[in-house]
């Protein structure tokens, strides 16, 4: 049985690194937007209307997420503040970080986990999967 692990992903946008963390509080909320954690890869299909609003959903989430973990006094961002730190050049790396961030969060223990280029191949393979389609 899976369970959320405390881990998290570190991706670079506008020369900042950070870090998203998919919580149960994350994982929650996607299953109450997506109506399931296993549709999230919908979130990204080109032929969803709200792809691009969603991406932007999923990322502020993640960076939230990440930032609350760290205990810091911070201010969280807003969606609009993310729409301005993503753009289409950098919006394959965000989904894949996405991804990454969900796949690390949900890992389990680690017992008999794959290495690390399997899941980023299959990764790569799921985002191909949902660009295409």
């Amino acid at each position: 049985m899976s369970a959320i692990k405390d881990s998290g992903i570190t991706v670079k946008l506008k020369g900042k690194e950070y870090r998203l963390l998919f919580t149960l509080y994350a994982l929650d909320e996607v299953q109450t937007k997506f109506g399931g954690y296993d549709k999230m890869n919908e979130a990204f299909n080109q032929k969803n209307p709200g792809w691009i609003k969603d991406t932007i959903w999923l990322l502020t989430l993640l960076i939230n997420e990440g930032l609350r973990e760290e205990g810091e006094e911070t201010t969280l961002f807003t969606e609009e503040r993310i729409s301005h730190i993503i753009h289409m050049g950098n919006l394959a790396e965000v989904q894949r970080a996405i991804f990454a961030s969900f796949a690390a969060g949900t890992a389990g223990d680690g017992e008999g986990s794959k290495d690390t280029e399997t899941e980023d191949d299959e990764e790569a393979g799921e985002m191909k999967a949902v660009q295409e389609s």
